[in-house]
């Protein structure tokens, strides 16, 4: 027999599959951790890529805004490296009292005094001063529209510094194709219509269904939410990034430092290296978790898991997703979008008002008309059916749905143990 193990919440659920099934592992290849990070962070600032050292960037009496990731992107450890950054700038003529940091929340709430040492470190906080980005702020600096109309309306404190430094960490990312980079300025510190305005760029064209044909994970170039981002964050100004790539075992494994473009594209290609999985072929039926507590407490964060296995499923093949749920939905606007009924409903509901968590029921719900999912989880039955997936409470169950839903025996099976994190890629 072959034996399987995925982690489900707090532990392992072991199961077996018939041995005359043939099953492959996606998993992230193996990474080199940066072992002297101070070092390596001051390195890649002096050797930046496509501009000049962090040094000759900055100039005595700028006032410099640092932009961090907020409490939903703990895995960027922007406290490790927050201080090294510091110190540098202070060696280029740049004290701390010319300093502040901006947190990107986008349209996220605000984060709490202990939120911010969380993030930053008490050490760093006590030398330079915090602010969160309020997307609904009344003094938003207008810049008028981008080439697609999206409405440019950005924080203050950003627009009038005299350099701005983006800090972030670089993954595959559903809607913009990565994260990272252009980001962190939009949506990260941009206003609330912008972000929704950027965001709906998703939708195929008026009166039509589903989603722009380049709007999927790993996708820059052609995916028309990221070239706004881009677009949006050079008419904003940006002189500096430092972004980090991480392992499963959220260890540094590379850092881009530089241009805006340049050094972010380098991160993303290193993203694909570790975790873009190439496979030969598409499986009958994918197996996939989270990776267990905390990445499978809710739902809708496990859709990014779903949405990874999607690319290496047979079109009518099923999907299996584990994900514990223990604190149920996790957004109600997503569990009350699926009220709209099919996928053409819910892509014009979409174009009349868009809200990223009806984006993620879109995508979940595009899917599941493609590809029948079984969900293993702690909800209850009829509401995973109100999700449009097959309820189920054992692998072996699952087992039994997913070749009784395929209409055969299944031959090829894929396993995705961090199915979040790893993007399957067909070989040419």
């Amino acid at each position: 027999m072959n034996f399987v193990n995925l982690a489900f919440g707090k532990e392992m659920l072991k199961f077996e599959l018939p041995s005359e099934v043939k099953i492959q592992q996606i998993e992230a290849k193996k990474s080199q951790p940066i072992t002297n990070i101070e070092e390596s962070i001051r390195h890649v600032l002096a050797h930046p890529l496509g501009t000049a050292p962090l040094r000759e960037v900055v100039n005595s009496g700028d006032k410099v805004v640092i932009i961090v990731s907020d409490i939903t992107r703990l895995w960027v450890r922007t406290d490790v490296f927050l201080p090294v950054l510091l110190d540098v700038l202070n060696e280029a003529g740049i004290p701390d009292q010319d300093i502040s940091i901006v947190t990107a929340t986008g349209d996220h709430r605000l984060q709490s005094d202990e939120e911010h040492r969380t993030i930053c470190g008490a050490m760093v906080l006590a030398r330079v001063p915090i602010y969160d980005h309020e997307c609904q702020a009344q003094d938003l600096v207008d810049l008028g529209l981008s080439s697609r109309g999206t409405p440019i309306k950005v924080n203050r404190r950003v627009w009038e510094a005299d350099k701005v430094i983006l800090t972030g960490g670089i993954a595959y990312h559903l809607l913009a194709g990565f994260g990272g980079g252009r980001k962190s300025i939009a949506p990260g510190v941009c206003g609330y219509e912008m972000i929704q305005k950027n965001h709906a760029l998703a939708l195929a064209a008026a009166g039509t269904s589903g989603l722009h044909p380049n709007i999927k994970t790993g996708i820059m170039e052609g995916n028309p939410v990221s070239e706004d981002m881009l677009e949006i964050a050079r008419k904003v100004g940006v002189d500096f990034i430092l972004n980090v790539v991480v392992n499963e075992q959220k260890e540094f494994v590379y850092l881009a430092a530089g241009d805006l473009y340049e050094a972010h594209l380098a991160g993303c290609r290193v993203v694909e290296d570790i975790f873009g999985i190439e496979i030969a072929a598409k499986a009958d039926v994918v197996f996939v978790s989270c990776g267990g507590y905390p990445k499978d407490i809710q739902l809708y964060q496990a859709i990014k898991a779903l949405d990874n296995a999607s690319y290496a499923v047979k079109e009518g093949g099923v999907i299996v997703l584990l994900s514990e749920c223990s604190d149920g939905i996790g957004s109600h606007p997503f569990e009350e979008f699926f009220k709209y009924g099919d996928v053409e409903e819910m892509s014009a509901k979409l174009h009349q008002d868009f809200i990223m968590p009806g984006f993620v029921s879109l995508r979940t719900a595009s899917i599941c008309r493609k590809t029948p999912v079984i969900l293993i989880s702690s909800l209850q039955e009829d509401v995973v059916r109100g999700m449009g997936m097959h309820p189920a409470s054992l692998p072996e169950t699952a087992w039994q749905m997913a070749a009784e839903l395929l209409g055969r025996k299944p031959e090829l099976v894929y396993v995705m143990p961090y199915g979040g994190s790893t993007f399957p890629i067909i070989r040419e």
